[in-house]
């Protein structure tokens, strides 16, 4: 190693102590400020370069690069965004808490021609805000931040590991390979981007119609039960009039439990179970009073609702004991509980005898 070169090693090893500060420190803002965003991301890696890396730009281009200070990307954190539009958002977050260096930062999505495909990110040159009360050797160390999505960033990984793989020149076939893989990458980019804004308009369509009662024919399973419970208006209802009795609240909890229950009712859509609510929306309140006579209770969960609407179902209902019996046990595979529950309906039934169907 030349007189050059180690004197370069050691402002390397003397820089390097601080830009690990830096890296800390802006991968933690980062993360905290994209989580209070609302952006979910697949990664938020982050590396500084080896002495080695560092000695191969500055030997290779020694007019670019004569001391370590000239790089700019000595520390380099990636953003990996799943969906194209993450990406402009968290670049809005990285121009919010660093001072960006717009002049010598980089969109590379505007620099191929239209007709291209190839390498797409969005490249920053960062320090530490000066506001922030960082110390001032911190804030003068310049970073980049990469911001880019999961099909971008494995595009690139797999071009540069097989690409520099040679110190031959990449034929020209295999880099319109290249460019072709990108832009089947950047179709699906597309796509998936497309596919999230119109499962986002579907979520929000029905939502409102669970929440005003009007998705009646939405099957019945896990999600939109898990929905129905927390947005429907007659549900909310429903726990309105059972806190007023307990004087304690409702607490929403899954309710994936009772789908069973409720195919055994043959309950199958939204409107079948607002049927029941609409139904049976006075008798759980008869049952749950009924109850308050034997326990204090305050706070119940939403499932407590479901529990009392079947209840007051078989209650007031035509169905046999026999039957009961059936769907007790075929909920809980449990001889013993179906037949305790049973005696349980059949006591009810003489005791709100004169109130039933």
């Amino acid at each position: 190693m030349n007189l050059r070169l180690q004197i370069q090693k050691q402002n390397y090893d003397e820089i390097v102590e601080k830009y690990a500060e830096v890296q800390k420190i802006a991968t933690e803002l980062l993360a905290t400020e994209l989580e209070k965003a609302n952006i979910n991301i697949m990664q938020l890696p982050s590396r500084i370069k080896s002495w080695e890396s560092v000695e191969d730009k500055l030997v290779k281009k020694p007019d670019r690069y004569s001391n370590v200070e000239d790089l700019n990307d000595l520390l380099g954190l990636r953003v990996i965004c799943f969906f194209l539009s993450q990406v402009d958002e968290a670049g809005e977050v990285v121009k919010k808490i660093f001072d960006v260096d717009l002049e010598h930062s980089d969109d590379k999505r505007l620099s191929l021609p239209p007709e291209a495909f190839g390498y797409l990110s969005l490249h920053f040159q960062c320090t530490l805000r000066k506001d922030m009360g960082y110390p001032e050797e911190l804030t003068n160390l310049v970073f980049e931040i990469q911001l880019r999505t999961i099909l971008q960033h494995a595009w690139a990984e797999i071009e540069h590991d097989l690409g520099y793989k040679t110190v031959l020149e990449i034929p020209r076939y295999v880099r319109r390979e290249f460019a072709s893989i990108a832009g089947l990458l950047e179709v699906a980019d597309d796509s998936f981007e497309t596919i999230r804004n119109q499962l986002g308009i579907y979520e929000t369509e029905t939502l409102q119609g669970i929440h005003d009662d009007t998705a009646e024919q939405m099957t019945l399973d896990i999600l939109t039960l898990n929905a129905f419970m927390e947005y429907s208006q007659a549900m909310n209802n429903l726990y309105e009039d059972m806190a007023k009795l307990t004087g304690g609240k409702v607490i929403l909890v899954g309710a994936e439990a009772y789908l069973s229950m409720l195919v055994e009712f043959g309950i199958e859509t939204l409107g079948g179970l607002h049927k029941l609510v609409s139904e049976e929306h006075d008798h759980v309140l008869l049952l749950l009073n009924h109850a308050l006579q034997f326990s204090d209770l305050e706070e119940i969960t939403s499932n407590a609702a479901l529990f009392y609407l079947f209840r007051a179902k078989m209650v007031w209902g035509d169905y046999t004991e026999k039957e009961i019996r059936d769907i007790y046990y075929a909920f809980s595979e449990d001889m013993k509980k179906a037949e305790n529950n049973t005696r349980i309906i059949m006591g009810l039934r003489d005791e709100f005898g004169g109130l039933c169907k």
